[in-house]
């Protein structure tokens, strides 16, 4: 099922989306938030940024609609909610190069060896990634598990990532950055965050 805060027609997902026909101006700055959750971010970003446009992506189907309903009701025509696995909608509805920007915050780590092919940011999803951004485009990634954190920055970096702040190293929390629910949490009470802001190269490698 797939949820769309403008309409009931579910989004074709064997091709890509005129996301201008449906987003208007604002498709000319989409971005993607993979694993929405609860929707604190998503919801956020819709209301600060009206000009630009977020497709939130979220596998559970009661936290997906959920964030539909809310969405809606506060008539965010800039937020799009669908629900389902981003491995497979996001390079069937995003064409190459097409993303201003990509947020994954709190992926699950998937602590077992045998599970760690789960873990979203793995060789194969870093490079879909980068490929799913346009030149100077930003990755925002963030965790609350530092091992974590420290396996993806080396993995995105392999598969092509910039780093500005140099290899290896960790962005500090922007005043302006929008936190998401469970980030609001780790914000109360001092639990450390590890965040990335990683871009694609403007020139290709």
């Amino acid at each position: 099922m797939i949820f769309s805060d403008r309409d009931e027609a579910p989004i074709a997902l064997d091709m890509h989306p005129d996301w201008a026909a449906k987003l208007g101006a604002a498709a000319g700055n989409l971005e993607l938030e993979i694993g929405s959750g609860h929707g604190g971010y998503a919801l956020a970003f819709g209301a600060r940024h009206p000009d630009r446009a977020l497709v939130a992506v979220e596998q559970r189907r009661k936290f997906a609609a959920d964030l539909d309903g809310k969405a809606r009701g506060r008539k965010l025509s800039n937020l799009v909610v669908l629900m389902g696995d981003a491995r497979i909608l996001a390079p069937r509805i995003f064409p190459e190069g097409s993303l201003a920007a990509i947020h994954v915050h709190f992926p699950d780590p998937w602590w077992k060896r045998k599970h760690e092919r789960r873990r979203l940011v793995d060789d194969g999803m870093s490079t879909l990634l980068l490929r799913l951004l346009r030149p100077g485009g930003l990755l925002d990634f963030r965790t609350d598990v530092e091992r974590y954190a420290r396996d993806a920055v080396e993995r995105l970096e392999e598969a092509g990532f910039e780093n500005a702040l140099g290899a290896g190293r960790f962005a500090e929390r922007d005043a302006d950055e929008i936190p998401s629910t469970r980030e609001k949490r780790y914000l109360a009470t001092g639990q450390p965050v590890w965040r990335l802001r990683m871009t694609r190269p403007r020139e290709s490698r």
